[in-house]
């Protein structure tokens, strides 16, 4: 299973944590920029994503039943904090955040095992029955 399919049946993170992040992450005048619709205050230089700042959290960006189906609706422009959470064990690290929201919701944490994905297999090869014979020097 991927990281990105195991994020798919997930979104635990996404209604389980805050979403603060720069404002100007925000700025309508930058391409790729959160949607300033899907925002709300929270000081002077950070901004939340709505649906986040209090409990029960649940991004305006989510879509879907989580931890069978999920995807967010905005995953292009997604703020700095969803870009930096990772799934768990992904290149071999733990992550205590996606284990937190997970047990949050029930789901049980990632294993390393469960994001193995398929490899090619290595070519096979016979080693040959006569192997040649190096003269020594």
């Amino acid at each position: 299973m991927s990281a990105e399919s195991v994020c798919l049946q997930c979104g635990a993170c996404c209604a389980y944590f805050r979403v603060a992040f720069y404002w100007g992450e925000a700025d309508p005048n930058i391409a790729g920029a959160v949607p300033m619709e899907l925002i709300q205050k929270l000081d002077a230089l950070r901004v939340v994503m709505k649906g986040t700042h209090s409990r029960p959290v649940r991004c305006v960006a989510l879509d879907g039943t989580v931890g069978q189906s999920v995807c967010c609706t905005i995953y292009e422009s997604r703020p700095s904090p969803c870009r930096e959470l990772q799934v768990a064990w992904v290149n071999g690290v733990p992550s205590e955040q996606c284990d937190r929201a997970r047990l949050a919701w029930g789901l049980q944490p990632i294993e390393m095992g469960d994001l193995l994905t398929a490899v090619s297999p290595l070519p096979s090869f016979t080693l040959p029955t006569n192997p040649p014979i190096v003269a020594q020097p």
